[in-house]
Parts: structure tokens; sequence; C-alpha cells
């Protein structure tokens, strides 16, 4: 049964082009990780984890993406861009800009930089930069965090969402560079 499970995992985010599976899988990985991310909070601050909560609105986004990128590539990778960066910015208003979550723009940078191929230049220069904008944009106007956290538990937050986002810019480097490199024609 579980080998059967497993089987139709795979076939759902299988893809034959390289770069629309490694948006699959990226998509995967994060939905894979998203239940446990409120756990991380309430073990490191307590009972007001409940705003990292919030976070799981963007479940159904990631599980959506390779459904999405069977019946049209650029519109699944643009799903899984808008998820990514509504995820960050929901993340953003629940638990306050000190806890270090705008962090997690950076590997929205990098997945628009390298999720969209050579043909997809006004695309990867949208995406890659829409971060950018959005945060210079949205800086400072997110208003109070939905709960109130101690300058300790702020720094807390600050530690795990750097070690977060820095490891997820580490999946998404592996995960899209290998499908460039499967891209490329040996010569």
């Amino acid at each position: 049964m579980h080998v059967k499970a497993l089987g139709r995992f795979y076939a759902y985010i299988e893809h034959r082009d390289p770069l629309a599976r490694a948006g699959n899988v990226i998509a995967m990985f994060i939905l894979s990780n998203q239940p446990f991310y409120p756990l991380y909070v309430y073990f490191l601050i307590g009972n007001r984890f409940w705003p990292a909560l919030l976070t799981l609105l963007s479940s159904p986004l990631y599980a959506l993406v390779p459904w999405v990128m069977r019946r049209s590539i650029p519109a699944g990778k643009w799903l899984l861009m808008i998820a990514s960066l509504g995820n960050t910015m929901v993340a953003i208003k629940a638990l306050g800009p000190q806890s270090g979550i705008e962090l997690f723009f950076f590997p929205c940078v990098v997945l628009g930089a390298l999720l969209f191929g050579e043909k997809e230049r006004y695309s990867r220069w949208s995406a890659a930069l829409a971060p950018i904008v959005l945060y210079l944009i949205l800086r400072g106007s997110y208003g109070p965090a939905l709960e109130t956290y101690s300058s300790g538990e702020h720094a807390t937050l600050f530690t795990l969402h750097a070690v977060s986002a820095a490891a997820i810019c580490v999946v998404v480097c592996f995960a899209l560079t290998a499908a460039l490199a499967r891209k490329q024609p040996s010569g």
C-alpha cells in the first residue's frame, strides 16, 4: 500500500521538462515541511505560536503546482512563485519583520532567477525582481505582528528563519541547477 502511494506521488511530480519537474519537487518539499513550521515556533516560543498556523494557508497552492505544471509550464512556475511570495507576506504580517521572516524573500529571488529557462527571460527577470520590489514597497507597512513577542523571542525566531531561509536557498539551488544541467546538450 505504501509503495503504491509513493508511486502515485512520484507520478504526480514527474514532468518531461527538467525545470518543471524541479519546480514540482521544490513545491512538494515546501509542502511537506509546512506542517512542522508551527511546531518549531511552538517549541521555541510556546503558546503564542498560533500566528505561524497562517502559513498553512498556502499549502493547497503548493499541492496544486504539479497539476497546474502539467497543463501549463509557465502557469505552474508562476503558481509556485505566487505561493512562495504570498506565504512570505502572510508570515511577515503574522510574526512581524523583527522575527527575520523577511529573509524568506531571498529564496524567492533565487527561485525566480533559476526556475525559468533561457527562453523565459521576461518571466525570469520578473520573478527574480518581484521579491525585491515587494520587499522595498512593503517594508514598514505590515503593521504590528498578530502576537507580541519579547526581544529574546524575536532573536530566537530570527535564528530559525535565517537558517530556514538559507536551507531553502540550498535546496532550490541544488534542484534547479541539476535540472539546468540536464537541459544542456551533452557535448
